[in-house]
């Protein structure tokens, strides 16, 4: 089905006499090849093909010289510092680890830091004439964007598989992880991870992470970690090393519909605060129980789920705008993070609305 959708859009588009220029432009992932007579994906994937890499690692080395490892994928996110963002469980257990160019050259790595609870490392490399992908700036993936995927199943490197974003904000099996995924019908096998998925205009959207599949092959149903959570991800690894998570010493709900009738809110959107501790970072920051917070940063705010990622990634003593819905009346404070485990060593007040509690089966501490 994904794969006869070019040819289906090709057929209409030249039925209804469109030119090729026009139909280039309507997607720029498919254009028109005139002297072999084909519509063609080639000239995007030749694009974003180099700054996918394969890793090759080696977990264990037997008494006889044989060893034990594994292949993964990677992404080269900075071409002159030779930056590689990968999946932290492709590299997790490796006692060494050889770097495969799409031309073939082969390099050790090091580890410049790796991050579990988002599934992310990051690698460095001395190589000249590397090319980087360029990052999509900006978090407005649509269920239905046409996406490609890139690396090496089983070890068949760089190959090439197309879908649709099949849908976003993902969480996978840790109820404590950080996971905000894109979903995707590209094929996404073992060896894909830490591969590129990219949009139609050859920006990387994501990192290609975790399939879902009884026998570890593609069911159509695939995970990549997105933008704005490597982002952040990377920039903290290649400067300390390790991620520090923030907290804002609250405890948050989604929106319900009885908390949207007695707060009489146009909709069940934001993350809703039920606790607040005195002295924690949202306290600090004038925040209150009841405010619908709808912003944090540059991340829209649908769910109690999308705040908790959010605050996450930010490390702490970081000020952060947070906008926020108190009395149907729309405000923004400067929230300053404070560190995950600042709220374990320190006894504080703490204000409940037993009211919202009461109405709720399941709470996320934040």
């Amino acid at each position: 089905m994904r794969h006869s959708l070019a040819l289906l859009l090709s057929v209409f588009t030249l039925s209804l006499g469109v030119s090729t220029p026009a139909f280039a432009q309507m997607n720029s992932a498919i254009s028109y090849d005139k002297a072999r007579n084909v519509f063609t994906m080639a000239p995007i994937i030749q694009g974003v093909t180099p700054g996918v890499v394969s890793i090759s690692t080696v977990m264990t080395e037997e008494a006889d010289g044989t060893t034990v490892g594994g292949i993964g994928s990677g992404v080269i996110i900075d071409a002159e510092k030779g930056l590689i963002l990968t999946n932290d469980h492709v590299i997790a257990d490796a006692q060494s680890m050889s770097i495969i160019l799409s031309d073939k050259r082969r390099y050790a790595a090091r580890i410049l830091g790796q991050d579990s609870e988002t599934d992310l490392a990051l690698l460095q490399i001395t190589a000249d004439n590397l090319t980087a992908l360029p990052i999509s700036m900006s978090d407005d993936v649509l269920v239905g964007d046409l996406v490609i995927a890139v690396g090496n199943p089983f070890g068949l490197s760089h190959s090439v598989s197309t879908g649709i974003v099949s849908a976003i904000g993902r969480t996978d099996d840790n109820p404590l992880g950080y996971s905000d995924l894109i979903q995707t019908d590209a094929a996404i096998n073992p060896g894909n991870s830490g591969g590129a998925l990219v949009n139609s205009a050859g920006q990387l959207i994501g990192i290609n992470s975790a399939i879902v599949a009884k026998d570890r092959g593609s069911s159509g149903i695939g995970f990549a970690i997105p933008s704005h959570t490597f982002r952040a991800v990377a920039d903290q690894l290649e400067t300390y090393g390790s991620v520090s998570r923030g907290s804002l010493g609250v405890l948050i709900t989604p929106v319900t519909q009885e908390v949207q009738t007695r707060l009489k809110l146009a909709d069940l959107d934001g993350a809703h605060i039920v606790e607040v501790t005195i002295g924690g970072a949202a306290s600090n920051g004038g925040l209150r129980v009841d405010d619908i917070v709808t912003h944090f940063g540059e991340r829209v705010i649908g769910n109690s789920s999308d705040l908790r990622y959010a605050v996450g990634l930010v490390r702490p003593n970081t000020g952060v705008p947070a906008t926020y819905i108190r009395d149907g009346e729309t405000s923004e404070t400067i929230v300053v993070v404070r560190a995950k485990d600042y709220l374990k060593s320190v006894e504080f007040e703490v204000i409940i609305d037993p009211v919202a509690l009461s109405t709720l089966d399941t709470d996320v501490q934040n």
